[in-house]
Order: structure tokens, then sequence, then C-alpha cells
């Protein structure tokens, strides 16, 4: 068939429709996947920039000497078995880590697995051989107590391995006298015993090569001294220790001049506060003191306690001595958050006054800071000074019922103070498996709801008695 140019006309009209249609469909994907690339690439970008922001000054840190660290408890003595309890003992030591456990366990016999997931006992053979051979073969039971009857007994101790206090764990073995009269275990758990607190010295070496790993430049060091009026029994005289750890707190933050900066640690409840004040002030050039008022016991509805705390902010204000409070206590609440502001803060008027744990510590107690939140925005004189650290909030947060929804609440909160009055600080690695501040200010940033820019501010800020 011949197409004249004329007849061609419609072909290529419908050709060319054809071909622009097509050509539009391959754009729409293409514009969309160009739109989702440039979402991605702002999402990623914004997550950079979060990631870049460290703060310039931890403001609630802490190093603790020799006389404050809380030593490993000693084992207590070794139970005198009677000789059928001893032997399974014995047994129990022999096959510490070994896959043959022989016959000392009963038929029946159930075990603790202390890392299941679900079902945390286990029967059976072939699940006790294995837990079993998962210890240290140098651990061993060491009974300290048992009780004994006519065909059950029990035998209570802790589990050692080699010389490292590190690794111990409470035992309690179970046991049933079988039909021929012998002892065996039918029941058998073991859990870690936490380590205690500051079980070593954290010098400032130490804290320094923390800092450094964040990026942090500087930090307020906060002597802990008030240990030494808490409930513990500590050796020796307790003003004697209370001065000793202020001493060495001072003279280690002065090995980092540039970087640290030290504040006195009392309970200001005893005596001597405001003496020991006055000389970490004039003879250690500390430049603030740190209260906390639940290892004091403090009870700021008591009019005693309430009168020998005014003393100690009276003495901070006319020295010039900042002020970190941990005012958490049992019971805490609006009650105790209102008379901080009406009864504490005009008697230290003139320096900052910084409320640790951004409420005061411990767990989250909202009804504590909306107090002071309402106090700030609504432009309260007594709040002039009025600054808070976000020590621990992540970890508060996280074991509340929604921690999403808590740090929802934390934020606005935040933001009703002022992000200019809310300092970072991360606190010390209290134990030897405790998250370094570089973990700590990882998690905060990631779970804190304010913008990057607000984050900025906050990390930003740097306290008056920093400057």
């Amino acid at each position: 068939m011949h197409f004249t140019p004329r007849a061609l006309a419609p072909v290529l009209l419908f050709v060319i429709g054809c071909t622009h249609s097509v050509a539009q469909q391959k754009s729409v994907p293409k514009k969309a996947a160009a739109a989702a690339r440039s979402r991605v690439d702002a999402s990623l970008a914004r997550i950079t920039e979060r990631s870049a922001i460290v703060p310039r000054v931890d403001h609630h840190q802490h190093i603790v000497g020799p006389r404050a660290a809380i030593p490993w408890p000693t084992l207590p003595p070794v139970a005198d078995l009677p000789p059928g309890l001893n032997h399974v003992v014995q047994e129990r030591n022999r096959i510490m880590g070994k896959e043959e456990i022989g016959d000392i366990y009963t038929d029946t016999a159930q075990m603790l697995d202390v890392q299941a997931e679900s079902q945390p006992w286990v029967r059976g053979r072939d699940d006790i051989r294995r837990l079993v051979g998962s210890y240290d073969p140098a651990s061993r039971f060491v009974p300290h107590t048992f009780a004994v009857g006519d065909s059950v007994a029990q035998i209570v101790g802790v589990v050692v391995s080699g010389q490292s206090p590190e690794s111990r764990m409470h035992f309690v073995l179970g046991l049933k006298k079988d039909a021929g009269g012998v002892w065996r275990i039918e029941t058998e758990q073991a859990t870690p015993i936490p380590p205690p607190p500051f079980a070593v010295p954290l010098t400032a070496d130490q804290l320094i090569r923390d800092m450094d790993e964040t990026g942090i430049q500087r930090a307020a060091v906060l002597s802990v001294a008030y240990f030494f009026a808490s409930r513990r029994k500590w050796p020796g005289d307790e003003y004697a220790n209370t001065r000793a750890e202020n001493d060495w707190v001072a003279a280690q933050v002065a090995r980092y001049p540039n970087r640290l900066v030290a504040f006195c640690g009392v309970s200001p409840l005893r005596d001597y506060a405001v003496q020991e004040i006055r000389r970490c002030a004039s003879e250690l050039r500390m430049k603030g003191v740190k209260l906390h008022f639940r290892s004091s016991r403090v009870d700021v509805l008591n009019p005693e306690h309430l009168e020998k705390v005014r003393r100690v902010f009276r003495t901070a204000n006319e020295l010039g001595l900042a002020l970190v409070v941990h005012t958490h206590v049992r019971p805490y609440g609006r009650e105790q958050a209102e008379v901080f502001l009406k009864e504490l803060l005009p008697a230290a008027p003139d320096v900052p006054v910084q409320i640790a744990h951004l409420w005061g510590g411990n767990e989250f107690t909202p009804d504590a800071l909306r107090v002071f939140a309402d106090a700030v925005s609504a432009g309260d004189p007594r709040t002039k000074n009025l600054y808070f650290d976000l020590t621990e909030v992540e970890a508060a947060a996280a074991i509340t019922g929604d921690p999403d929804e808590t740090m929802q609440a934390i934020a606005k909160l935040i933001r009703q103070i002022g992000l200019k009055r809310i300092l970072y600080g991360s606190d010390a690695a209290a134990t030897a498996d405790a998250p370094p501040t570089s973990l700590r200010w990882a998690r905060l940033r990631r779970k804190l709801p304010l913008t990057n820019e607000e984050l900025k501010v906050v990390a930003d800020n740097v306290a008056p008695y920093m400057r």
C-alpha cells in the first residue's frame, strides 16, 4: 500500500502521542525516585549533623578517692557442713566447667539459666551438663550456711573464681535424699552479685580520657565526700574522711586546671558543714558545693533540717560558690520542690544553683519539675540563677511505663524552662560495666526529642562557674 505524506500525518501524530505518553510515564517514576533520594539525603544530613553535636562542658562528673571507694565485701566464713552435704559441694566443685556431671543430680533436677530469654528453669541432663560446663573451671562453690531435715536440705553460699571477687555469684542448692540415703541436687540456682559502685578509685586521668573520647572540653568534678555521712558505715573518723576526699579531689583536678573545675562535697546536716565549705573555698580554691539530699537523708519538710540546709546555702552565697543539688529524697514531689523554691533559693540569690538530674534525681518526678518550670517561665525572681543538668535523664525515662512518651514530656518541660538554662551532665561510671560518657551522650542525643538546633543550644551552654 502506498502512503502519501498527507496519509501519514495521522499515523505520525498517533506515534508521537504514544511516545510522549510513554515518556511521561517514565518521567513520573524518575521524579518520584529523585524526590525519595532527596528526602533520604536530607534525613541523612540531619542525622550526620546531630551526630556531630558534642557538649562543650560536662557539668556533672565525679572522681572517687581511695577512702570513698567501696570495696567488694569480704567472703563470709565457710560453713562446716555435715559429711553428706559436704560431699555434694565437693563433687559439684569437681565437675565445674566439665561436660561430665556424674550422679550428683536427681533425675528430676532443675537448674536456673539466668541468660534464658523465656523459660529460665531447665530440666534434663543435657541442659544441666551445658550449664555446668559453662562455668569457669577455676570457679568453686563456697558454702556459708545450710539447713537440713530428714529428706531435704538447702545450702547457700557464693561462687568465686580464682582470686577475683568480681566473678562472685550467690548460689542456692536444694537437696533431696534418695532411696539409698544419698544426698543429691534437686534444684540449683546461681545469680550474679551486682558489683558495688566505685569498687576502685576513679582518677582525673580516667575522666580526661573519657572526655577526650567524647570530645568534651571541660568538666565540673563534684566531690563525693558526702558519702561519709550516709547510712553506710565507713572506717575512720567521718570528718577526717570528708576532708581527705575533698583534698584528694582538689589535688587531682589541679593537674588539669584548664579542663576541670572542683566542687566541695559535704552533708549539709553535719555540724562541720559550714567549716568544711569555708576550708574548701579558701584552702582548696574550689568553685562550688555539691549537696546530695538523698545520701545525706535531708528532709526539707523537717524544720531543723531545712534551717541547716539554708545555712549552707547562705554560706555558699557569701563565698560566691555555686551549688549543685541532688534534691530527690523519698518522698519527693511538688511539696518538696516548692520548699526548695520558696525557702532555699532565696538564701543563695547571687550564685548559680543547679538542680541535678533535671528534676532532682532518681526516678522521673514530673510534679517537682513542673514547680521549677512554672516558676522560671513566670519570671519568678528567685529563679534568676537557676539551672538544670541532664544527667541520667535518658536512663530514668527508660524505666518508666512509656519511655518515648516520658521523653516527650521532658522535652516539653525543657522548652518551658528555656534552653539556655539546660546544661549537659553525664555522671561517673560507677561500675566497671557502666556505659562511658561517650555512650551516655549518644543515647541522650538519640532519645531526647529536641531539634538539632535546640540540641546545639544545650550542647553549647556553659554554666557561669565554668566561664
